[in-house]
């Protein structure tokens, strides 16, 4: 038997406006100052391989802002960097594996009960793109007492012999509600994921009768969990798994996503980021009802050694519109050239 050569997540990350006045329309606020939270992990021991998320890890409690009154927060970047553990110099992105920024989804609906459906991570950033901007004028609104929990993971995907220490720091932008001359664009985040099914089920989330393939999709193709029993089960007892092992050569997979993105009401992106591992071509989220690409990043793998140097992502303060009552689609292209 032998180890899963890569795992594999494939997600898109839309965050967008609430509607009311046309972003390209509003006049972007004026910001007294941009405030940054600089959180650096424990230190991660590297000697050996380890496939994509398998590597060292932990987490930190973050505080944006102490203070004795709450005030309103809007978070406006995130970024991280691997660094020497002991001397802080920054290191290859080889070893990074991924940096999430997450909130309990209750603790941030206790503060902002009117919010649109939310993910409970607010950032992933992973090999290949490690600087998350908005446009001018955008922000996630946040309390300055809203828990959030940092999570970072190191990777080795091609040094057998090794003896390293490293460390994630990663620095998070703000800007204090009191310091802001005109109005924020509130952001929400619509989190959407690429599943294989495990068995015979092609489709997630849907009841019997509602698929109609024209409209929806061929579905998720079956394939491997890497790790035996990491699965989804939907209301029919099907299982999917996120995280699948991607056989010798080329591999497209598509997910209808409609439910996962649930859209309150149209809408608009305004930032899309992706999470891809090694060997990934690319990454579609398309619009079934028209036929139409809403984003296609392209991919940049690594030459020399297994890993991804850039991946692509969109941002925009017009944004693309994206409807509550289409069908979407999210699709994955890998190439695996090994033959593990």
């Amino acid at each position: 038997m032998t180890s899963p050569l890569f795992w594999m997540l494939a997600a898109c990350s839309v965050l967008s406006d609430g509607g009311g006045v046309p972003p390209a329309e509003a006049a972007t606020p004026s910001i007294a100052k941009v405030h940054t939270k600089e959180v650096t992990s424990k230190p991660y021991h590297i000697d050996k391989k380890y496939a994509s998320m398998r590597g060292p890890y932990g987490f930190d409690g973050v505080t944006l802002l102490d203070t004795e009154k709450t005030e309103l927060l809007w978070i406006t970047g995130y970024r991280t960097t691997v660094v020497h553990a002991e001397t802080g110099e920054a290191m290859s992105q080889e070893w990074m594996c991924h940096a999430n920024l997450d909130f309990d989804a209750t603790e941030y609906y206790d503060r902002f009960p009117t919010a649109p459906p939310i993910s409970g991570r607010l950032f992933t950033l992973s090999q290949g793109q490690q600087d998350i901007q908005f446009p001018a004028g955008f922000g996630i609104p946040v309390t300055s007492d809203l828990p959030i929990t940092l999570a970072t993971q190191v990777l080795n995907l091609n040094i057998d012999a090794v003896d390293l220490d490293v460390r994630h720091k990663v620095e998070i932008d703000f800007v204090r509600d009191a310091e802001v001359t005109g109005d924020m664009i509130p952001l929400f985040q619509g989190a959407v994921e690429g599943f294989k099914a495990l068995a015979d089920a092609r489709y997630y989330g849907f009841e019997d009768g509602e698929v109609d393939p024209d409209k929806h999709g061929p579905g998720c193709s079956v394939g491997q969990a890497a790790i035996a029993g990491d699965n989804d089960v939907d209301g029919e007892g099907q299982q999917f798994t996120a995280h699948w092992l991607v056989p010798p050569g080329r591999e497209v997979n598509r997910t209808n996503v409609t439910r996962f993105l649930n859209l309150p009401y149209d809408t608009t992106a305004h930032y899309i980021a992706v999470h891809l591992h090694p060997f990934a071509e690319s990454l579609v989220l398309k619009d079934l009802t028209t036929g139409e690409v809403v984003f296609d990043a392209d991919v940049v793998n690594s030459k020399n050694r297994i890993g991804l140097d850039r991946v692509e992502y969109f941002s925009s303060k017009d944004g693309l519109k994206l409807y509550k009552d289409h069908q979407y689609e999210l699709v994955s292209v890998y190439d695996n050239p090994t033959e593990e």
